[in-house]
């Protein structure tokens, strides 16, 4: 009944326009009071949510993120995209799919790579004949590349909560990373073939800027080899990958001589501001947890699946239909925080693969970026062109709707998800499949 209560005050809080921390914050103050527990306990289990190392990678992949972008390494990503797509009818769409998977190596975020790609996507594609509702329903598309090809902020934050290794968690996105670029590419195809909307005629091909480009945006491009290859390779760990990407963030920015004082300060500002309310969040969303545990419900809900006699399949799709559900209604990091804490005893009792589950969890979180009621892929469009909410919903449907096509994939072909790791970091006992 308490965790119940909680869940509703927190929706009912958000939808009068309480921000979200503190929705989280009054929920959980108002259930711990009802439910009789010591106040003290809240400060304790927020500061004790946040005190992880495994947590200073998030801070340091934010402000890669607004580094490059701030250094022009986004542009030049975005060039290169171009050049080697832009013969394609509807290029420059596609050219998003392109420069969102390489700039999603580096930021591990779909906001930041929302604002990146938004900034120069919907002033080039309405300029060139796209419909501005389109443009921005495919940068929208493009960001949820973000939180699974890695490095990302959201399998940090799962791999702590669920007991999963990091590593392992950031492997597993990359090749679910380029089938999920895959179904946007093919999804811009089928619009734009059937003429749903407008294309420009394709450019034609130049192998002279394709080059010129890439030379350009050698480094740029280097950075999330570079952070991949030490990841992998067990040369540093995902937080030391997000010190390291700084860093080269940094040295690029000297050589190519477009690093500035303003430039690195707005970066570092941003970053604080970016990182105080992602933790911020988790802290609040783990002395929620606390009290979902405390209360017995994890394992109530467990038993009871186990009771019903459910299996793997059904657990999944019951799984995914809940997690879309609340990802309607919640930001994206509390309803993962959330949800882990009550799905992962009985995916665990279930023997389903945790680095497979929460590369489910967090594509089906993140289809919620971009659909109503929450939508904070809408806003960010929203404030950053003249396009209305109902216009950009409207022509986000059909990316939802490839996007859950891959998402029931995803889930029941979890080959996609565990090849990669399975065979670079197998865990002890697991023989290497070659």
């Amino acid at each position: 009944m308490i965790s119940l209560m909680s869940i509703t005050l927190f929706i009912v809080l958000m939808f009068i326009g309480v921000p979200v921390s503190a929705s989280l914050v009054l929920a959980t103050i108002l259930c711990m009071v009802a439910g009789g527990y010591n106040l003290i306990l809240l400060p304790q289990q927020m500061g004790a949510s946040v005190g992880s190392l495994e947590l200073l990678a998030i801070p340091f992949f934010i402000l890669a993120a607004n580094l490059m972008t701030a250094l022009g390494m986004t542009r030049r990503i975005f060039d290169v995209a171009e050049a080697a797509v832009g013969w394609v009818r509807g290029g420059l769409a596609h050219a998003n799919v392109v420069a969102g998977v390489i700039f999603s190596g580096i930021s591990g975020a779909a906001v930041a790579d929302a604002a990146a790609l938004g900034a120069i996507s919907l002033k080039e594609m309405p300029r060139l004949g796209y419909a501005p509702p389109f443009a921005g329903a495919v940068v929208m598309a493009v960001s949820t590349l973000g939180p699974i090809i890695p490095p990302s902020i959201m399998m940090v934050v799962y791999a702590i909560t669920a007991d999963v290794s990091i590593a392992r968690l950031f492997v597993a996105g990359i090749l679910p990373g380029f089938f999920i670029a895959a179904v946007i590419s093919a999804t811009i195809a089928l619009q734009i073939g059937l003429k749903w909307t407008p294309a420009p005629d394709p450019t034609r091909f130049s192998g002279r800027k394709l080059l010129s480009t890439l030379w350009s945006a050698a480094l740029a491009l280097l950075a999330p080899i570079v952070i991949l290859r030490g990841m992998a390779s067990g040369w540093v760990t995902p937080t030391e990958a997000g010190v390291l990407a700084c860093v080269y963030a940094l040295l690029v920015g000297m050589l190519e001589r477009t690093i500035t004082v303003r430039g690195v300060l707005g970066a570092l500002i941003e970053t604080a501001e970016a990182s105080a309310l992602i933790l911020f969040i988790i802290a609040a969303s783990s002395a929620l947890s606390y009290v979902f545990v405390s209360e017995g419900t994890a394992a109530e809900l467990s038993q009871l699946l186990t009771k019903l006699s459910i299996g793997t399949t059904s657990f999944l799709i019951i799984s995914n239909l809940l997690l879309f559900i609340l990802g309607c209604f919640i930001e994206t990091l509390p309803a993962m925080l959330i949800a882990v804490p009550l799905l992962v005893p009985t995916a665990k009792a279930l023997g389903v693969d945790l680095v497979h589950f929460g590369v489910v969890v967090i594509f089906n979180l993140i289809i919620g970026f971009m659909h109503p009621p929450i939508g904070i892929g809408l806003f960010i469009m929203m404030s950053i062109s003249d396009l209305k909410f109902g216009e950009l919903a409207w022509a986000a449907v059909p990316f939802v709707l490839a996007l859950l096509v891959a998402l029931a994939v995803l889930t029941f072909v979890p080959e996609i998800t565990l090849w990669l790791p399975n065979l670079l970091l197998p865990e002890p006992g697991r023989a290497v499949v070659r």
